[in-house]
């Protein structure tokens, strides 16, 4: 039985940008499901389908010949990027929605109490 999956992702004198971005479009819309399983809720899954497809691009320029299975290569590189994005949380980066919170404690200044706007 064949499978659907191809293991050959470079031909011999082609464009490795090209066969980069081909197979990217193959597989992104099961990616951005993963990412959306991964993460919980679609702004965090796109914003890690943005990063993977930046991170797969630099790694497929130095490896494309050693990849056998794009598809599982891909999905490996996104969710270990997905964790990645985990663990900073977890280690006390601040979501945006905690952000805002944080600028109304500590009162900066204002537009109207900065100096070019007082003159």
């Amino acid at each position: 039985m064949k499978s659907d999956i191809q293991t050959s992702v470079i031909v011999p004198g082609a464009d490795i940008s090209a066969c980069f971005w081909q197979e990217w479009e193959k597989y992104k819309d099961y990616l951005y499901r993963c990412c959306l399983k991964w993460m919980g809720n679609p702004t965090d899954a796109e914003d890690a389908l943005s990063q993977a497809m930046l991170k797969a691009y630099s790694e497929f320029q130095k490896s494309a010949n050693r990849i056998d299975n794009l598809k599982a290569w891909l999905t490996q590189l996104t969710r270990n990027l997905c964790l990645d994005i985990h663990r900073k949380i977890k280690r006390g980066a601040l979501p945006v929605a905690d952000f805002e919170g944080i600028v109304a404690e500590e009162k900066l200044a204002s537009q109207e109490e900065t100096p070019v706007l007082a003159a």
